[in-house]
């Protein structure tokens, strides 16, 4: 009995592309899911990255803002001030109205010239704070042990005005040891002033914030002479 051969099957046109289409959708699936792989990993990687180069705020770093810086003033230093003012701070305050802006060491041609208007400084702080003495001493409230104190201080700083004067004299003379001991004795006047408070009713806040800014201005003062 003869066996007939299997015929072939034959495909048409319309089904090869049918064929053709669906292996290239599935290789696109695969391409597509391995762009997606890939993708992700290196988005990983990079944050990783990028995590372990930025660096991590200090706990101690503040977010606040800075404390203004306070602008100088032509008034004496406060008596409730919470922190001491620097000798050259103190000197700066007074020196606007005569023409001098901060205490420096003046060159050694100016040397003399500075001294005597700190001088002039320190006699029109004097004339000031001799008014607010005077105030408290006529004030009724005011303690008598206080009141001897400031009647004192009076005394001392009309003494402490002849210095200034007979400093600037002695320096336009040119006399630089008699104008070192003239300024050595303002600076006593006012000292004894202060001493009388600390022997007695104890600190005045008032009094010491006064005879610190003299200490201050009469030691520039002087250090400005050697130059002179």
């Amino acid at each position: 009995m003869a066996i007939s051969p299997h015929p072939l099957r034959t495909f048409s046109p319309s089904e090869s592309q049918t064929s053709q289409r669906s292996k290239t959708m599935a290789l696109n699936k695969k391409t597509l899911s391995l762009i997606s792989i890939y993708a992700l990993l290196f988005s990983t990687l990079y944050l990783r990255t990028t995590s372990s180069r930025s660096p991590s705020p200090s706990p101690t770093e503040s977010t606040s803002s800075p404390t203004p810086t306070p602008t100088p003033s032509s008034q004496p230093p406060s008596q409730s001030s919470g922190s001491p003012i620097s000798l050259s701070e103190m000197f700066e305050l007074a020196l606007p109205d005569i023409g001098i802006q901060k205490a420096v060491v003046a060159p050694q041609t100016e040397g003399s010239k500075v001294a005597c208007k700190q001088l002039e400084a320190i006699e029109h702080r004097i004339s000031e704070f001799k008014v607010i003495v005077t105030k408290r001493l006529d004030d009724p409230n005011t303690p008598e042990g206080t009141k001897s104190c400031l009647s004192q201080c009076l005394d001392n700083f009309d003494d402490a005005i002849n210095g200034v004067k007979t400093g600037i004299d002695s320096i336009n003379k040119k006399d630089q040891s008699k104008a070192n001991s003239d300024v050595s004795g303002i600076t006593t006047d006012i000292e004894t002033c202060n001493d009388c408070f600390m022997e007695t009713d104890g600190e005045d806040k008032e009094v010491k914030a006064f005879n610190d800014w003299i200490q201050g201005v009469s030691k520039d003062c002087l250090n400005n002479l050697k130059s002179a």
